[in-house]
């Protein structure tokens, strides 16, 4: 079978090796890395299993007979196209020569392992009619919780990180599923761990978890896979919830879905309870308030697509929405005009966010975030590698996260359409042992200060980084907390003692939250203040690894340079294949491009 290679090893491996000196080789234990291995996991694997499928050859095209879909736009092809999906086998291509396709209503794989594939995003355009869930689902339309079975099976022994098989007691429950379980996505969760602190204000548990797939089964036992990347200590009861039913290896390549006439809130692309299924080079513009969105999904892709323009203004847009997701990998993306371009929540685990160059994250009037990697807790260790975009914010908003790592990305905290900037990096409450490490913060012409040192700011100061500041945009507080040392929120005690749901809302935790900083790892940071990487971020002569992820230079990066940024890069020169491909066919009258 022919699929994209992908020459990738393991982070931690990157980061040793990259740490030992010339002369005789040392063992990897022996070098210290950059970020300890307890921030990071392996990034290598993350996307579809074996790369994106290239051997789905048989074409069955929409526009022969009996299917005889309209290529005009003048009336509904969508059914044409669903009866195409309906007599397509598995490994087969259902085809969209160049043309316009009029949908009335959404497109739905039905869970078989085919390709929707048109002709190319300038031939082929999906023209979205009326208020369609998703115009394109590649996996569970309408959302996925209520298909994950109940009760959970509880999860014994307290598994450490890295552990595959899981006890579980009895798996007889699973025999009513599929191949008694064996294939099926599953999530691994436990309680709220206030020590880390995972929190969140409406106290909702099992607030952090993995997405994962079912791999093997025995009485007592399951194997999944990836492996765990936190441990489950009993004291936190864990447990092991099954999906009922998921979409597996469907993807949607090669066209246009335009959705101006569409009035649906939801996303234009959805994945849903999916496993090893992608978008390739598809262009979503227009949309109402959401591009793609991925939730409950395991190794899904998203690669060299373009995201642009939403119509409508204030919250509830993103150009890709993640929710409870593992492993999946966002790479190579144009994504524009929209707040924010990347938002990742509900326990989305394991992730990379690779390469995509986000531009204009404007939102009434104000530079609103661009990468937002926590809105809904509790997310972790997720990679952000080589990105372009305005601001990286983890808000605090519906609860926490922690080690995250973001790695050589260019963090400019402009506006992009005008003469605005702001922070850089801003980490809010609840955030713990995120690792900014190797980019490039702020723009060359602009003056920020280091960071809040503690304290409040207005909105018209600019920093590098603001750190432990209360949710979203609040640039005040009212007192401190540190629970490392014993001093809490005055909202602690009464989220602690109130039910699922009760607890104080995103207005209550308003102290500024001093762990975020103490638990920040920042070092090799070129920023715009000091005109270098400041002493207190010193590699002490350390080289910082090409990537975290890929095990050398990627194809697709042609004759740019790779690495693109970081303090050992010609970085104000360099710039990232989705980047170049964005300046070459935006035209330079548009007023919303600045360069």
């Amino acid at each position: 079978m022919m699929r994209q290679t992908k020459a990738r090893i393991p982070a931690t491996a990157l980061l040793a090796a990259a740490l030992v000196g010339a002369g005789a080789p040392l063992p990897l234990a022996a070098a210290q890395p950059i970020i300890p291995p307890s921030r990071t996991t392996d990034w290598s694997k993350a996307g579809v299993p074996g790369g994106i499928p290239r051997d789905r050859t048989k074409l069955i095209d929409v526009t022969k007979p009996p299917y005889s879909a309209d290529k005009t736009g003048a009336t509904d092809a969508q059914p044409a196209i669903a009866r195409a999906i309906a007599g397509a086998a598995n490994g087969e291509v259902v085809y969209l020569p160049a043309g316009t396709y009029r949908v009335n209503k959404g497109i739905r794989t039905g869970g078989k392992r085919i390709t929707i594939r048109g002709a190319g995003p300038t031939r082929t355009i999906l023209q979205a009619h009326n208020r369609v869930y998703s115009v394109v689902d590649l996996g569970l339309a309408g959302g996925a919780d209520y298909l994950w079975k109940r009760p959970n099976l509880a999860i014994t022994g307290s598994p450490s990180r890295g552990a595959a098989v899981l006890t579980v007691g009895d798996t007889k429950a699973l025999d009513a599923y599929p191949k008694g379980g064996v294939g099926q996505i599953g999530r691994v969760g436990l309680k709220n761990d206030p020590s880390l602190p995972v929190v969140a204000p409406g106290h909702w548990e099992y607030l952090r978890h993995q997405t994962c797939r079912l791999v093997a089964r025995t009485k007592t036992t399951v194997t999944v896979s990836p492996p765990l990347m936190f441990d489950l200590p009993a004291s936190l009861a864990p447990k092991l919830a099954v999906a009922a039913r998921h979409a597996e290896f469907a993807g949607i390549e090669d066209l246009t879905i335009d959705a101006t006439h569409c009035s649906a809130p939801h996303p234009a692309v959805g994945m849903g309870q999916c496993y090893g299924c992608w978008m390739k080079n598809v262009h979503v513009l227009n949309v109402p308030n959401y591009h793609v969105g991925v939730s409950d999904s395991v190794q899904c892709e998203i690669r060299h697509c373009r995201l642009a323009r939403r119509k409508g203004a204030g919250s509830n847009g993103a150009g890709v929405l993640f929710g409870a997701s593992t492993r999946c990998l966002v790479a190579d993306n144009i994504i524009t005009h929209q707040f924010p371009h990347i938002e990742v929540n509900s326990g989305s685990t394991g992730n990379v966010f690779a390469y995509n160059y986000c531009y204009d994250s404007s939102i009434q009037g104000v530079i609103g975030v661009s990468i937002c990697s926590n809105h809904g807790g509790h997310n972790s260790f997720n990679l952000y590698e080589g990105n372009v975009a305005a601001k990286f914010q983890s808000d605090g908003y519906h609860g926490s996260a922690s080690h995250d790592t973001a790695f050589r990305n260019w963090f400019h905290g402009t506006c992009d359409k005008t003469d605005k900037f702001g922070i850089c990096v801003y980490l809010n409450r609840f955030t713990r042992h995120y690792a900014i490490v190797g980019n490039v913060l702020g723009r060359k012409g602009y003056t920020y200060r280091y960071d809040n040192a503690d304290n409040g700011f207005g909105y018209e100061d600019r920093y590098i980084y603001a750190l432990g500041l209360p949710n979203i945009g609040n640039g005040g507080f009212s007192g401190y907390a540190q629970p490392s040392k014993g001093t809490y929120w005055k909202d602690w005690k009464k989220m602690l003692a109130s039910a699922p749901g009760k607890g104080p809302g995103p207005g209550g935790f308003q102290e500024l939250d001093r762990d975020v900083k103490a638990t920040t790892l920042r070092k090799g940071n070129y920023n715009y203040h000091h005109r270098a990487v400041p002493p207190s971020e010193s590699l002490a002569g350390a080289t910082l690894p090409k990537s975290l992820y890929l095990a050398k230079k990627p194809s697709w990066f042609g004759d740019l340079p790779w690495p693109a940024f970081g303090p050992d890069t010609d970085f104000e020169k360099n710039k990232i294949p989705a980047q170049v491909r964005y300046e070459k066919t935006t035209p330079r009258a548009d007023p919303t491009r600045r360069n």
